[in-house]
């Protein structure tokens, strides 16, 4: 999924968008596409700094994949393990990242490993 993501960056989406676009192939959903048309202001933290997108598009799609309360649980346990990762969840706070890199593409990359491990480890227990 990670090679997906990152090609879809690559291609023009922003981060929200390419975590999911990524997913639905990889996955096989399938995503209208309005739900591509809801992520257009997600990037940037919402314009503002916020939380990375990359962290509403895997919620998204744990909603697309599991029930409510599984959502509930793995947003949490994604959450934790991207701020591990990168020792932030708001897009200001990456911006070092960013500017280290020249874009997000690292940051899609690894943001989508994370998202199919957790995925496939929820997996495994139905």
């Amino acid at each position: 999924m990670k090679e997906k993501a990152v090609y879809y960056y690559n291609k023009g989406y922003n981060c929200s968008q390419c975590m999911l676009k990524a997913a639905e192939k990889y996955y096989g959903l399938n995503i209208p596409e309005e739900c591509y048309d809801l992520c257009k202001g997600l990037n940037t933290g919402l314009g503002i700094g916020g939380t990375c997108s990359l962290i509403s598009a895997a919620t998204m799609i744990f909603g697309l994949l599991f029930d409510e309360k599984t959502v509930k649980r793995l947003r949490m346990r994604y959450i934790d393990a991207f701020h591990d990762l990168h020792k932030a969840v708001n897009c200001s706070q990456l911006k070092s990242h960013r500017e280290y890199y020249g874009n997000c593409s690292i940051l899609i990359g690894e943001a989508a490993e994370l998202l199919e491990q957790i995925i496939a480890e929820e997996k495994k227990k139905y």
